[in-house]
């Protein structure tokens, strides 16, 4: 008889702990690599308490709002603190450009936040710029790509040293950078 009661009294508690939840942050819409945290990327999720996740309380929602995003968030996934930080770009050292291309300056693959790009100095109507005492090719990521504008253009805001600030962004506003996509490690 007491092992039908201590089963019992095992079943039911086994059945109550599976029933309970925990409330934590899911990502409720994309939020891209270098983005910032607002309300509205954030939902509660509840789901069973589990040793392997470490997903951010729910009731914490207030201390990520402003955070940013170390990687793309994507839709339905649970927040870790891993995927936060609370630097901003551009971070010491490096500069925020916006480089306006042609639909010939860029692939037509869509760049996404984080993407390794290299910036390549072109002369005037789209050839190659002389090599000889020429600006070189500059490593960037890409922050954000914008949608095409009325004049032809999209903006791309990329990530450059603050070394290759200034000669980036002469070259951008004057329509003499196109964009190459390098392989990611």
């Amino acid at each position: 008889m007491s092992m039908v009661v201590l089963g019992a009294l095992g079943a039911t508690y086994l059945a109550t702990s599976l029933g309970q939840t925990t409330a934590v942050i899911a990502i409720a819409r994309e939020v891209p690599w270098g983005q910032a945290l607002t309300a509205a990327d954030l939902v509660e999720a509840r789901i069973s308490a589990d040793p392997a996740l470490e997903p951010i309380p729910y009731v914490d929602r207030h201390e990520v709002i402003g955070l940013v995003a170390t990687t793309t968030l994507k839709p339905g996934s649970l927040l870790t603190r891993d995927a936060l930080t609370d630097e901003r770009l551009p971070a010491p050292g490096q500069q925020l450009i916006g480089v306006g291309v042609s639909l010939v300056q860029l692939p037509t693959t869509p760049l996404r936040p984080g993407d390794d790009v290299l910036l390549v100095p072109v002369a005037a109507g789209s050839a190659p710029a002389p090599t000889e005492g020429a600006p070189s090719v500059v490593q960037a990521t890409v922050v954000k790509a914008g949608p095409p504008g009325t004049d032809g253009l999209r903006v791309v805001d990329v990530l450059v040293d603050a070394a290759d600030g200034p000669d980036v962004a002469a070259r951008a506003a004057a329509g003499l950078i196109a964009i190459v996509v390098v392989a990611g490690e």
